[in-house]
């Protein structure tokens, strides 16, 4: 066998050794109130109902109808979901392998594929939209990538087909279609065409579209515009727009190429048609007011309970050496010629893991340079695509998509900022990291390759391994799972939750009798795990908070469930309690669910 193919056999392998690296973490781990939602959800369109008509949806609905229909051929248990899950994974590390194949040779883009994954499905398995947002972006990216290449009709349609499902999939995908827009409509290092009407209309789409996109996002993160959200989430989208409509220099010739308002009308037309499918029910019913009510109304009283702060602005600083690396030609040249800068690399990229096992300064410290150093990658590419003297090591619209993309999506971590929300976007990180190596060629590779050891060795050892109510704060292993097993969920979870969703069971089946549950605040999991629905339609309780302290619905059940730990929703008050405990006189504890009957 050749050299050239040994290499990309051996590539191959080591990306399906990640792909059954991932199998052991398919049934591992819940979050109960995240899988209820997804599991009652399903449930109920399994069983005719419509997102937003007949219960209050939380995102826009489409993985919904998918998973429904998972359950209709495989059976109601959300293990059913994470294997389909496990098959977006897959597709997830053949599209990044594909992509960083562009960067590196096929070891090295294994490496980083590795890394990538990593950082992402193995830290939280749950069938979530935002992975599916994640797979939806790497497939836009590569079909970009393959539009930039090749110029094929079918690409361009690819992409924009991708992020019209991104919207179909949650709200928050809209993200990628800006992204997309932007990118199509990028014009870096192309010859200026004079004054002709299509230069000028292009310029206007340029420059409107980059306010917009600017407008936008200030909008979005307005109540903490000026906090860390600012740094961490804001400047990348600004460096972007600027960099759409600065011009580029040196300008690069090439063959005509197509009319950019005419590539972005097709695009968005691509976009349409998932959108469009989505919209078929509502429109048979007519009843678009309640897609409308649940698309943009609703959410406004998720975004005011689901909320919490980025980490602090400082931490912001921990991702410069990375940066001055990744984005300055002078330290990259250091850094792959001087032996000691390279000793010192890889004396940080073997210890840092290792210290971090131990060592809470060490696991904050590659943590939150990782993260920072994704907010910083877009204002480094765009910085580098301005420099008249750069010859990026890829065209300059990947390298903007690149940026782009990881801007916007990253914008999914707002407003509830949790650690598990960083590992939606690391992959793009990942990209855009080995897209700004490229830069710096022939430095690229000693640069990355200490880079990728230390996070790959943190992965492995640290965070596929954490707990993930501690995943970014504080090294916490993950507590040894146990077989739930219960018929809707053959899951392996923590041992009390075991204990208790199967006493739970047990108890409310006993003395329910066919009759009526409530269960509340935040309960979806225990109405889908007792194949019952909530009667009012909410699968959180902030929906509707009003009703939580009304007695009546209360007093209309046979058997009611108080949830004393609500994740989101308040606890009820104490004299709802008072009052439920004299309308039901007999209860039992079961950990913070407090089961009560007559």
């Amino acid at each position: 066998m050749k050299p050239a193919a040994r290499g990309e056999a051996l590539g191959g392998a080591m990306v399906l050794a990640a792909c059954v690296y991932l199998v052991g973490f398919v049934p591992v781990g819940w979050v109960p109130h995240d899988e209820g939602m997804l599991g009652q959800a399903a449930d109920r369109v399994l069983q005719g109902g419509v997102p937003h008509v007949d219960y209050d949806e939380p995102y826009t609905g489409g993985l919904t109808w998918a998973y429904a229909g998972v359950f209709k051929i495989a059976g109601v248990d959300l293990i059913h979901i994470r294997w389909l899950l496990f098959a977006g994974a897959v597709a997830a590390a053949c599209l990044l392998y594909a992509v960083l194949r562009r960067f590196l040779g096929p070891i090295g883009a294994a490496v980083a594929t590795w890394v990538a994954i990593g950082w992402s499905f193995p830290n939280y398995f749950a069938a979530l939209p935002s992975w599916w947002l994640l797979l939806c972006s790497l497939l836009c990216v590569w079909a970009v990538v393959r539009y930039t290449e090749t110029a094929g009709l079918p690409w361009l349609l690819a992409a924009g087909g991708a992020a019209g499902l991104a919207v179909a999939i949650k709200q928050t995908g809209a993200y990628l279609l800006v992204s997309l827009v932007l990118t199509l409509l990028y014009d870096g290092g192309r010859p200026e065409m004079g004054s002709s009407v299509r230069a000028w209309l292009e310029r206007i789409a340029r420059w409107g579209a980059g306010a917009i996109a600017g407008l936008a996002a200030a909008v979005i993160l307005w109540p903490r515009l000026f906090q860390a959200e600012g740094l961490y989430l804001f400047l990348p989208i600004l460096a972007c727009a600027a960099a759409l409509v600065a011009p580029q220099a040196p300008p690069v010739e090439r063959a005509a190429p197509r009319p950019k308002l005419a590539v972005l009308l097709v695009a968005l037309l691509a976009a349409a048609l998932p959108v469009a499918l989505f919209l078929v029910p509502y429109v048979l019913k007519h009843r678009l007011w309640d897609l409308a009510n649940g698309l943009f109304l609703l959410p406004r009283k998720r975004l005011a309970f689901a909320s919490g702060p980025m980490p602090s602005a400082l931490w912001i600083l921990t991702g410069t050496p990375l940066a001055a690396l990744m984005f300055s030609r002078r330290c990259a040249r250091w850094a792959a010629t001087s032996r000691w800068a390279q000793a010192l690399l890889w004396s940080v990229a073997i210890v840092l893991p290792l210290l971090a096992l131990r060592c809470e300064a060490g696991y904050q410290a590659v943590w939150q340079s990782t993260r920072a150093f994704a907010a910083l990658a877009p204002l480094g590419i765009c910085w580098r695509l301005r420099l008249a003297a750069e010859k990026p090591g890829a065209p300059r619209p990947i390298l903007f998509m690149l940026g782009a993309t990881l801007s916007w999506m990253a914008l999914n971590q707002f407003p509830f900022p949790a650690a598990i929300y960083f590992s939606y976007v690391a992959p793009l990180g990942v990209v855009a990291a080995v897209a700004s190596a490229s830069m710096n060629e022939p430095f690229a590779r000693r640069i990355v390759a200490p880079w990728a050891v230390m996070l790959l060795l943190f992965a492995v050892l640290i965070t596929n391994r954490a707990d993930l109510y501690t995943l970014g704060m504080h090294r916490e292993l993950r507590p040894q799972a146990a077989a739930l097993n219960l018929p809707r969920a053959h899951l392996k979870v923590r041992q009390r939750d075991v204990v208790t969703y199967r006493r739970l069971v047990f108890t409310v089946h006993e003395r329910l009798h066919g009759g009526r549950l409530m269960a509340g605040p935040d309960c979806p999991e225990v109405y889908f795990l007792l194949g019952l629905f909530n009667p009012y339609g909410e699968l959180y309780d902030f929906f509707a908070p009003e009703r939580l302290e009304d007695i009546g619905p209360w007093a209309n059940s046979d058997v009611i469930v108080v949830n004393h730990a609500p994740e989101f929703s308040p606890p009820p008050s104490p004299g709802l309690l008072v009052a439920l405990r004299q309308e039901f006189p007999l209860g039992q504890q079961i950990g913070s669910f407090e089961i009560r009957w007559r």
